[in-house]
């Protein structure tokens, strides 16, 4: 990913496989193709800021690198003749007789009018530019400008930018933008089971909820989420994700296999936990133990 000059394309920073897969995973290849993180999820109202299908995650997971991420996405232009005209790539603030008089979003390109590596860009910015020289009836010969931005309401830092040639032996220049996206409040999030919803709140970890072990959530789903689209599924997931925390092997949740519940509250027994997984929690708040079971 770090040489292709995809349209666009985003890329996990801290990809983990899977505790918990089918056997179709030997085919699909998804063990060695990772596309997600597991996280240690609470099922809980906390503090009302994970209404409906919002969901409250961990500061110090996010400082961790949780759900961090690159987005890439890449420009070009090619220089070419129009009507015996070389439209070529030059920095019109070197340049006489320009017929455009506002530059002002021209200042970050080199000497051959291209946007320099390494420099910060929003969508104000022209990043390539080209010049067409032509004489007007007169004689004069002036010069028309034509710049290249970036996406609207976008902005990065210039990654990569090459210079080849096309098949006239003009240049042809690429640009890539890389854009860092760390998790914050209004972003979305899915689980495998296609339970989605917002980032309601980021709370410090010292005011998450905690167990008496100590262990504190990534994230807070909200328990609402789950009755009305009796997502079983997720249920069982991570609860057998749990065992696979506990036991160091990988679960196995292949369609028409493991069905039977009882297996799973008989793991969770093994390893000392309550057997449909719930956990007495103390609110990281209050110091106080909530009075429900999450």
């Amino acid at each position: 990913f770090n040489t292709r000059f995809d349209t666009f394309s985003h890329v996990l920073q801290y990809p983990q496989r899977q505790l918990v897969c089918t056997r179709y995973r030997d085919y699909t290849h998804t063990d060695k193709l990772p596309n997600g993180i597991n996280v240690i999820a609470a099922i809980a109202s906390y503090t009302g800021y994970n209404q409906e299908d919002s969901i409250i995650i961990n500061k110090s997971s996010i400082q961790r690198g949780l759900f961090k991420s690159y987005y890439y996405r890449s420009y070009e232009e090619d220089e070419k003749y129009e009507n015996n005209d070389l439209i070529e790539f030059a920095n019109p603030l070197l340049q006489s007789n320009i017929i455009d008089k506002n530059l002002n979003d021209y200042s970050k390109l080199d000497d051959n009018g291209i946007i320099k590596e390494g420099t910060y860009v929003t969508d104000s910015d022209i990043i390539i530019c080209k010049i067409r020289k032509s004489k007007l009836e007169n004689g004069t010969e002036v010069s028309r400008v034509y710049g290249t931005k970036i996406k609207n309401g976008t902005s990065g830092i210039v990654d990569k930018v090459i210079i080849t040639r096309n098949s006239d032996n003009l240049r042809k220049c690429k640009i890539r933008i890389l854009k860092i996206k760390i998790p914050t409040i209004g972003d979305k999030y899915a689980s495998r089971c296609g339970q989605k919803g917002m980032c309601g709140m980021i709370i410090n970890e010292s005011d998450m909820p905690f167990t008496k072990n100590g262990i504190k959530p990534d994230l807070i789903i909200n328990p609402h989420a789950i009755p009305s689209r009796m997502t079983i599924n997720q249920f069982l997931e991570a609860l057998l994700g749990k065992v696979a925390c506990q036991s160091g092997y990988f679960g196995d949740c292949t369609a028409f296999q493991n069905n039977n519940i009882y297996q799973y509250a008989k793991l969770l027994e093994n390893y000392g936990f309550e057997k449909w997984g719930n956990e007495v929690m103390y609110s990281g708040i209050s110091g106080d133990q909530l009075s429900t079971s999450i």
